[in-house]
């Protein structure tokens, strides 16, 4: 009976002490609001590609969505739309074509920053892009350094595209809101 009172003791105490472990931290946080717009520049053919296609399923060939292809990018984030513009990080990752009825794909990308105010900073974003939509919203998922703890979200539309060229920009609209401990 004692070994029993003193088990629930000790789990009455841990969870006492897991509730009030986020109150602890709450009043050490500072939480700030970031909003900026940056732009992607997308080169998926050579000279000079950022987009490469790894792996592809066995119905991608007969998909009009490409569905299953699988590609890494190190696309380029800039301060204007031209890809001329200011550099001022990179968007590492992984996209996969995930739908059989409309473009839309499922990316999981870094947005590394190697300039400007954010430099040494990087946040993750994770979920789908239909790209036939407008305007599309996908979720921060954390980051280091200016978004800790980031969450938050983007809003991104297609902003241009050069066939001639195999370039396509996007422009990114990010709120989120980081927080450190």
């Amino acid at each position: 009976m004692a070994k029993l009172s003193i088990t629930i003791l000790l789990l009455i105490s841990s969870l006492f002490i897991a509730l009030l472990l986020p109150v602890a931290y709450a009043g050490r946080s500072k939480n700030k609001v970031i909003k900026f717009r940056f732009f992607l520049q997308d080169k998926y053919r050579d000279p000079n590609r950022t987009v490469y296609s790894v792996a592809r399923a066995d119905v991608t060939s007969s998909s009009p969505t490409s569905f299953g292809e699988v590609c890494v990018v190190n696309d380029p984030l800039t301060v204007g739309p031209n890809h001329t513009s200011k550099l001022i990080g990179y968007a590492q990752g992984v996209i996969a074509s995930a739908d059989f009825n409309v473009p839309a794909i499922h990316a999981t990308i870094t947005f590394v920053f190697t300039a400007g105010k954010y430099k040494g900073s990087s946040f993750n974003m994770v979920g789908r892009n239909n790209l036939f939509e407008k305007f599309r919203k996908i979720p921060i998922v954390g980051g280091t350094g200016a978004f800790e703890m980031a969450r938050g979200i983007i809003t991104t539309s297609n902003y241009s595209s050069d066939p001639a060229t195999y370039r396509a920009t996007f422009m990114y609209d990010i709120i989120a809101v980081a927080q450190k401990l």
